[in-house]
C-alpha cells in the first residue's frame, strides 16, 4: 500500500498524507494539493475499485446535488475534495439519531431532483442481487434463518421483476457515507447503480452502524420507512421488503455464499414481519 500511495502523490501532486480510515477494502488518506486545499485520497486494495467501479462517474454527475466533487480518479483510486464535519452516523452515535435520519433524507431528496440524469455504466440491480439466488445453507443453519433467507430472496427475485420505473442509485445510502458540511449534507461512497428507487434507503434501516438496539426499536423503523419513502416518493412497503431483501443479500456477503449464521438474524427476521404489513 506505502508504494501506492508513492505513486498518487507523485502522480496527482499531493503531500502530507495522513490515514484517516481502513475501510477494508481500501485506505483513505487525507491530503493536501498543489495549492494548498485539503482533499481525501482513497486507494483500494485491489487493482480495482471493485463494486464501487461507476461511484465516481455517479458522484460527478450529481455534483450539484450534493455529491462530493470528485477531482481525479484512477482504477484503483479516487481523489475527492475533503468534506469538514461529522457524517450523519457520528451525530446518531452522539445521541441525535432522529435529527441524522432527517438529515438522510434531505441528502436522498437532493440527490434525486428531477430530471434523470445519465444512467451510462451503472450497475443493473439485477446484477447486485444475482450471486445470493445460488445461497448456500451449512447443515447447522437455523432453521428460522435459513426460512428468512429464503423468503427474503424470493421477495428480492418478485421486487426486481416489477421494477416499473429505474433511477440512478447510490446503492450505499446510509448515515456514514454522509458527511454534515457548514454547507448542507454531503454524500459520498457511491456505488453507482440503476434500478428501482425504492432500493435507495433501504439499507439505512441497518444503520446508524455501531446501534443494534436502536435499529432494531419498531418507532425507530417506522419513522425512518416514512421518512424515507417520502423523500424518495416510493411506497413504504416497498421500501420494506427492499429492506429486508437488502439484508438478506448482506448477510450473504458476510458468509461469503454459505449461510451459517448471522449478528443480524433477528434483524432480518423483523425486517420480514414489517415487510409484511
Amino acid at each position: 500500500m506505502q508504494n501506492a500511495l508513492n505513486e498518487f502523490l507523485s502522480r496527482w501532486d499531493l503531500e502530507d498524507p495522513q490515514l484517516v480510515a481502513d475501510t477494508g477494502h481500501a485506505h483513505v488518506w487525507k491530503v493536501r494539493t498543489l495549492d494548498n486545499t485539503l482533499a481525501a485520497l482513497k486507494i483500494y486494495r485491489r487493482s480495482n475499485r471493485g463494486n464501487e467501479t461507476a461511484g465516481p462517474h455517479l458522484m460527478h454527475l450529481w455534483r450539484d446535488r450534493g455529491a462530493v466533487h470528485i477531482l481525479a480518479e484512477a482504477p484503483n483510486a479516487v481523489l475527492t475534495e475533503w468534506l469538514e464535519g461529522p457524517s450523519l452516523g457520528d451525530i446518531a452515535r452522539s445521541g441525535r439519531p432522529d435529527d441524522a435520519v432527517r438529515g438522510l433524507a434531505t441528502a436522498a431528496d437532493q440527490l434525486h431532483q428531477s430530471p434523470t440524469i445519465n444512467t451510462t455504466g451503472l450497475k443493473p440491480l439485477q446484477e447486485v442481487f444475482a450471486p445470493i439466488l445460488d445461497c448456500q445453507f451449512s447443515d447447522d443453519c437455523p432453521t428460522r434463518l435459513r426460512h428468512d433467507m429464503m423468503q427474503a430472496i424470493s421477495i428480492g427475485r418478485h421486487l426486481l421483476d416489477t421494477q416499473d420505473t429505474v433511477v440512478p442509485l447510490h446503492g450505499d445510502l446510509h448515515h456514514d457515507n454522509v458527511i454534515a458540511t457548514p454547507a448542507g449534507p454531503r454524500v459520498f461512497d457511491a456505488k453507482g447503480y440503476i434500478g428501482d428507487p425504492a432500493f435507495e434507503l433501504a439499507n439505512a434501516l441497518r444503520h446508524p452502524k455501531g446501534m443494534p438496539e436502536l435499529v432494531r426499536r419498531p418507532e425507530q423503523i417506522e419513522t425512518g420507512l416514512a421518512l424515507y419513502a417520502t423523500a424518495m416518493r416510493v411506497n413504504e412497503r416497498r421500501l420494506a421488503q427492499w429492506a429486508a431483501a437488502k439484508c438478506a443479500l448482506s448477510i450473504f456477503w458476510c458468509a461469503d455464499g454459505t449461510v451459517t449464521n448471522d449478528p443480524e438474524e433477528d434483524l432480518l427476521n423483523l425486517l420480514l414481519q414489517v415487510a409484511d404489513q
